[in-house]
């Protein structure tokens, strides 16, 4: 016998801890709520650090977002329709105190209207274009509008190369009245087809800068359009987009002048709404493949049976 009182009576437990192990569950519990509120904490801190951080960036190294509303090192041309920054002391090219009317030009030509304020950003040198489109890398690019169509940045090629300033602001245009005149997914994907969506920016801009409509009639005799136009073709890169443009722009242009502006603003339309399928929508539109219309085209250049006018621009109309 022990003189010691034994109980068989197992010790008392709670949720987490046991009194046998002497840990109290409301301790416990009030020490892990404790951790989750500091944890809470540390995180908004985190948060407010990082939020701090990048709008010190933006603020101190120019416009890292165009809305960003301090732009060190740039000055403001502002216009009815548009804000133009360019860098503080530099020359501006007189196309830009023009934008306005290039704004209502791309409306008629499109029949579609720019919802948005215009931002446009010359950007002074390649590090700030790079830093404000940082998702871009290379110098070979003369402008970008982001799918959200309200900003177009133009990069130091077009003043280096002495590229036709107008030419640019016309393309990068036609590029933000379809992007507003959509949603952020669908313009997306327009680049899905770029023989529509880059062919006619740069219809709209009348553009040169690729390459004249001799040059183009010159590289026809000996080279096949059907390339230009395969899913093939713009995955694996291998093809020059000069050339490119200009096929797309005079297919388009083509176009219009055989089977008429109406038809061709629906198939305008047609893609805006269906991106993804855009040479189901010419089928649609037209009756017939986009491949049997490019050999058609090619046949009738090769034969010189059409040479290009002025382009077509209509009023607009309210969308």
């Amino acid at each position: 016998m022990s003189g010691r009182l034994r109980s068989d009576a197992p010790p008392e437990r709670g949720i987490i801890g046991s009194v046998e192990h002497g840990l109290d569950n409301d301790a416990v519990l009030r020490s892990a709520e404790n951790i989750l509120a500091r944890l809470r904490r540390s995180y908004l801190v985190l948060i407010a650090s990082g939020a701090m951080l990048l709008v010190t960036y933006a603020f101190l190294l120019g416009p890292l977002f165009p809305w960003s509303p301090v732009k060190p090192g740039y000055e403001r041309l502002r216009l009815v329709r548009a804000d133009v920054y360019f860098g503080v002391g530099s020359s501006l090219d007189p196309a830009y105190g023009r934008v306005d009317q290039t704004i209502e030009i791309t409306e008629r030509f499109h029949q579609l209207n720019l919802r948005h304020r215009m931002t446009i950003i010359v950007c002074r040198d390649w590090a700030d274009f790079h830093r404000f489109l940082p998702i871009v890398r290379g110098d070979g690019m003369g402008a970008a509008t982001p799918e959200y169509g309200t900003v177009i940045f133009v990069t130091p090629k077009v003043q280096q190369i002495k590229f036709d300033t107008s030419e640019f602001i016309r393309h990068e245009l036609s590029h933000a009245v379809l992007d507003q005149s959509s949603n952020l997914w669908k313009s997306l994907q327009f680049k899905k087809a770029p023989w529509l969506f880059k062919g006619v920016a740069v219809l709209a801009a009348r553009q040169n800068t690729y390459g004249t409509w001799d040059d183009f009639v010159t590289r026809v005799r000996t080279e096949s359009l059907a390339p230009l136009f395969s899913h093939e073709t713009w995955k694996a890169r291998g093809f020059d987009i000069r050339f490119a443009y200009s096929a797309w722009r005079y297919f388009l242009q083509w176009t219009i002048d055989i089977r008429g502006r109406p038809l061709f603003q629906k198939l305008l339309l047609g893609f805006m709404d269906r991106p993804a399928e855009a040479e189901q929508v010419f089928r649609d539109v037209y009756g017939e493949d986009l491949s049997i219309a490019v050999f058609q085209f090619d046949a009738t250049v090769r034969a010189g049976g059409w040479t290009p006018t002025g382009v077509e621009v209509t009023q607009p109309s309210v969308q």
